[in-house]
């Protein structure tokens, strides 16, 4: 019995250990209370796509720098359907009275994803989750149509910045320039350590001619990386017999995954937002936050209107980190690594203030992974945004828009342009008086009147 006891302790810790790392979902989480759930009256959620096959680095066959062969590059895998599938059945049980679950209305969801094929089939499995009905035929489920973001955006909804060129966001461009000072040094460190760390680990692929044509340490990182994380999510790394020769444990296998999340976070928080990349992450905010603060705005103004009662956003590590990085500067809340299906969930609930000013009404709750990392006044949580995405600007507007000085402007424009059609147009007609052409009148066969 003794030893019993030693062997399941042995079996035991590693789970606590470790199960903080995975940040696992969890159905009962106390932190969403039934009674609180009552008064909920919006979700919005903002996640990345399930494993995926690596999207770097494989080669005509498709395969990566492990040997292992996939489907293709970039597309989503068995696991990463029954990620998002899993957490559709969490949400349809916590958000069931919300959504009304036991009488699905398609019209109170609205489905985004990115164009990639990974993040609408992840999108498709989380709806098929939150919406299954084991008594219903699998081909009569309620279907929710997953819409490009960018792409509907204009005519679903009209955003707080209307005439805004998102790419050019003051705010954010500033925030970006500063990260970019700051962590240059130590994003630098964090590869040299990491090669060093697992120097055996690359010493076994060092003839791979992927790694040999690698043009940096970034790319070298990346291509092991891409691939370890894909192999791991898939079981699939504690097989592959290269690894044996270094007789690695499972734990070894897991602090590599997580520090290839730690560069992951290293890179979209510095690198993908370098150069040119920083207005994907600046067009994607701009419309992200522009959808999330109108459909509250008109929950809470116009409830007996409003329809849309949850959405959901599928994307990229750019755009989570994007938005992480914005509610870092804006309430302090660090940004947090990043798994494959990592979701961060903003949440209005309705409280009884009776406060004159109708938006102190109402709070918002924000999850990442499951984790309640800020509960506010709506009022102060849009207000925190603002302040930072504008930079101290109008507060009707997060980016930097058209004042009424440009309107004047192009309506200058715009009338010296109809003015100048307007005068080509007389001119071509009477061109014969304006550019001095001759032009005669017959007055019999043969005799022509000059007309000067």
């Amino acid at each position: 019995m003794k030893y019993f006891s030693y062997i399941l302790i042995i079996f035991i810790c590693p789970f606590f250990c470790l199960r903080e790392k995975f940040q696992i979902i969890n159905v009962d989480n106390p932190n969403f209370k039934e009674e609180e759930n009552n008064n909920l009256v919006f979700g919005f959620n903002n996640m990345k796509y399930g494993a995926s096959s690596p999207c770097y680095g494989l080669n005509n066959q498709y395969e990566d720098i492990f040997g292992q062969k996939w489907n293709g590059y970039c597309e989503l895998t068995k696991k990463g359907f029954l990620q998002l599938f899993k957490f559709g059945k969490v949400l349809q049980k916590r958000y069931q009275k919300l959504l009304g679950i036991d009488k699905p209305n398609i019209n109170k969801v609205r489905a985004y994803a990115s164009q990639a094929n990974k993040t609408l089939m992840s999108s498709n499995a989380l709806f098929y989750g939150l919406f299954i009905n084991k008594s219903t035929p699998i081909d009569e489920q309620i279907t929710v149509p997953v819409r490009n973001f960018r792409k509907n955006n204009d005519s679903e909804i009209i955003p707080i910045f209307y005439y805004t060129d998102s790419s050019n966001c003051k705010g954010w461009k500033k925030i970006i320039e500063k990260n970019m000072e700051n962590r240059n040094q130590e994003v630098n460190k964090f590869e040299n350590d990491f090669l060093n760390r697992y120097k055996s680990v690359f010493e076994l692929i060092e003839k791979d001619e992927r790694i040999i044509n690698a043009k940096n340490n970034i790319d070298k990182i990346n291509l092991f990386c891409s691939s370890y994380i894909s192999n791991y999510y898939d079981d699939r790394i504690p097989n592959i017999k290269m690894f044996e020769k270094l007789k690695y444990k499972n734990e070894d296998f897991f602090n590599i995954y997580y520090d290839c999340y730690q560069f992951n976070y290293n890179k979209s928080y510095y690198i993908d937002y370098g150069n040119n990349a920083k207005k994907v992450p600046a067009i994607v905010l701009n419309e992200l936050v522009s959808e999330l603060i109108y459909n509250m705005d008109f929950i809470i103004h116009s409830p007996e209107n409003a329809t849309t009662k949850f959405i959901s956003y599928i994307g990229h590590d750019s755009s989570v980190m994007a938005f992480q990085i914005i509610l870092q500067k804006a309430f302090s809340i660090e940004p947090k690594l990043m798994n494959y299906a990592s979701n961060q969930m903003f949440l209005l609930y309705k409280t009884n203030n009776n406060d004159q000013n109708i938006e102190k009404n109402y709070k918002v709750k924000y999850f990442y992974n499951d984790k309640l990392l800020l509960s506010i006044q709506y009022n102060d949580f849009k207000i925190g945004l603002e302040k930072i995405l504008k930079d101290g600007s109008h507060l009707e507007f997060f980016c930097e828009s058209f004042k009424p000085v440009d309107y004047l402007i192009l309506s200058l424009c715009s009338g010296i342009l109809i003015l100048l059609i307007a005068i080509a147009t007389v001119c071509c007609y009477h061109r014969n008086i304006l550019f001095g052409k001759k032009v005669y009148i017959q007055l019999k066969e043969e005799q022509k009147v000059e007309i000067k």
